[in-house]
């Protein structure tokens, strides 16, 4: 128990250290909480969406920006709950770029059906994901202190 509220602190600590939002001329981007930087040229900028998309039957909806290429493939996904309106709003900006709004709630295998590019295999299968990083953590705790004892 003490393990699993350490590393939610780590995490929170790590994401309000690092993670940004970044907006300057002609630029766009995000850094995540491991410090690594994704920045897109506004004119590779298609269309900004956002969605309110349903990842799987156990985790509410989430609302989420989407800035796509003009081939549909997914510049930045940013969840409009964790960044705010007034970040979200400020990318939006500085791309100058029209928002489109999808009010209802969709899957995302029907949102990947509709934008084939936009949606990783991650958000595809978040209860492999989960699984396989539960698998992780077992061989890890299971697996350091046989190696340790040998």
């Amino acid at each position: 128990m003490f393990a699993v509220g350490a590393l939610a602190l780590a995490y929170l600590l790590l994401w309000l250290r690092n993670a940004r939002l970044l907006t300057g001329p002609g630029v766009i981007g995000q850094r995540n909480l491991v410090g690594q930087t994704t920045i897109v040229q506004t004119p590779d900028v298609g269309r900004l969406l956002i969605a309110t998309v349903v990842y799987s039957k156990n985790s509410p909806p989430q609302r989420v920006l989407y800035v796509l290429s003009p081939s549909g493939q997914a510049l930045m996904s940013l969840n409009t709950r964790a960044w705010g309106d007034q970040a979200i709003g400020e990318i939006v900006d500085a791309t100058g770029k029209s928002l489109e709004y999808r009010d209802a709630a969709i899957s995302s295998r029907e949102f990947k059906a509709e934008f084939p590019n936009a949606v990783s295999w991650t958000a595809l299968h978040p209860n492999l994901l989960g699984g396989g990083i539960v698998i992780v953590a077992l061989v890890l705790a299971i697996g350091i202190p046989i190696a340790w004892a040998f």
